[in-house]
């Protein structure tokens, strides 16, 4: 049930919780639901700065003001303006206080009510962090904790409603339970993909956070906020870097939205991109095996690719290159899965198959919601790059005329996408969105999509 900035999954299992643990999970979804509200009073379509910044302020004037005052540009400040026309910024937790002292006396109330230590002191370390802005140290024992079948995760988080400068951040909530078989799953793949990046991994970079990964599937209960806007079907977290190298991150697939998003994109669009012939040997769960573990691809990459500086770098087309070096890294490892006999070359076949619907469902993404501009350029880029090489033809739909082309592409596509990130320049990347950029290739599909935009 999706209404505004919530959205509920319906569920039948009670996934095996106890009794005590069923009262927590209540309390949890009434304090998502409260970050609501929230979130609509930081959310503008209208404009590219959202409500964080005054609608009359040009970006220079805001460059220009934080210069003077860091806290302009701060995630965590709204910017206004004072009575003598100046750009203030006033904190989230001072903006929002009302609103916010309801949501942490719910996250308190759950920590009454569970009976595991650690979890409890997660949720009055994450209350606090609302109440105060101590996000950093909410976010350390959040890593730092042992895995919990419940999670939640809930404040301002994710940075896609600011197109104007990709730095504030909103408001979000979910609440899930572990699917411990998928996870298991997940957890495999990453113990391969992590082990395999450390060997290949440079004296100079820093590999302390890779041990430090962790990744659980989730019986997700309920969206609030920004990812009830975009109906993500995964997470990464945290998204500071430091914080990332010292404690490491959680990856979160949403199994419901996961679902509902294969089955309503995902595998139409493969049917309706791919010729007729190629598409054979391709049964809806092999491809929904492939599509799941694309996300799970997607995210485990993300923290092998970090780069302190590449932000400050590439600027306004990091997010372009952040997102889809990712994902083309994370096929990219399979190849060392496939040698070793975890996967069979059919089930990768399925990871690459759904690699490229995935990127149309991106474009289908952006055409409803231009937040989202980035990850469709991203995939832009590696569709256009796979038809320069040859790896993909185009003849009354997508196929590849061998499949060993199509994984070297892969792999020579991944290795010049870490190396722009790692040490390319601005201009550089200004020269890869402009060549290989252009959406164009999703757009004479468009016919073929018709009832999916």
């Amino acid at each position: 049930m999706k209404n505004g900035s919530i959205v509920i999954f319906k569920s039948k299992a009670d996934h095996g919780l106890t009794a005590s643990e069923k009262k927590v999970v209540k309390k949890l979804i009434e304090a998502a639901k409260a970050i609501a509200p929230i979130y609509q009073k930081q959310e503008n379509v209208a404009h590219s700065g959202a409500n964080f910044y005054p609608h009359d302020a040009t970006r220079d004037e805001i460059a220009a003001a934080d210069k003077n005052d860091r806290s302009i540009l701060s995630p965590y400040t709204v910017v206004e303006r004072s009575k003598d026309g100046k750009l203030i910024a006033i904190p989230y937790h001072v903006k929002y206080k009302t609103q916010l002292e309801k949501v942490a006396h719910l996250l308190k109330e759950a920590a009454d009510l569970t009976q595991n230590r650690d979890f409890a002191k997660r949720l009055h370390t994450q209350a606090n962090a609302l109440l105060d802005g101590t996000y950093e140290v909410s976010d350390i024992y959040w890593l730092t904790m042992k895995p919990y079948k419940i999670d939640i995760a809930i404040g301002p988080i994710e940075r896609y409603n600011d197109q104007l400068f990709f730095t504030k951040c909103s408001y979000q909530a979910w609440v899930g339970i572990m699917d411990e078989k998928q996870t298991e799953d997940a957890v495999r793949f990453k113990d391969f993909i992590v082990s395999a990046r450390r060997r290949t991994l440079t004296p100079s970079e820093k590999v302390d956070f890779l041990n430090k990964i962790q990744v659980r599937v989730d019986n997700t209960l309920i969206f609030s906020g920004l990812i009830a806007h975009f109906m993500f079907t995964s997470s990464n977290l945290p998204n500071d870097v430091k914080l990332m190298e010292r404690y490491g991150s959680e990856i979160t697939i949403f199994k419901e939205s996961f679902n509902k998003k294969f089955d309503t994109e995902h595998r139409p669009i493969f049917h309706a991109i791919f010729e007729e012939k190629f598409q054979q040997g391709y049964p809806a769960e092999i491809l929904r095996l492939g599509s799941l573990r694309n996300s799970y691809l997607h995210e485990i990459s993300h923290p092998l690719l970090r780069y302190r500086d590449a932000e400050d770098r590439l600027k306004e087309y990091f997010p372009v290159f952040d997102e889809i070096a990712a994902s083309v890294f994370g096929v990219k490892a399979c190849g060392s899965l496939l040698l070793k006999d975890v996967i069979s070359q059919k089930e990768l076949e399925a990871i690459m198959v759904t690699f490229v619907a995935r990127a149309f469902s991106w474009w289908i993404s952006y055409l409803k919601e231009p937040g989202v501009v980035h990850y469709a350029q991203g995939f832009a880029i590696a569709i256009n790059f796979f038809l320069e090489n040859g790896a993909i033809i185009e003849s009354g739909g997508f196929s590849w005329p061998n499949f060993n082309k199509m994984f070297l592409a892969l792999e020579e596509l991944s290795d010049s996408l870490e190396t722009l990130i790692s040490m390319g320049s601005y201009n550089e990347a200004k020269h890869v969105v402009e060549k290989y950029g252009s959406l164009e290739i999703f757009e004479r599909f468009r016919p073929n999509l018709k009832n999916l935009i």
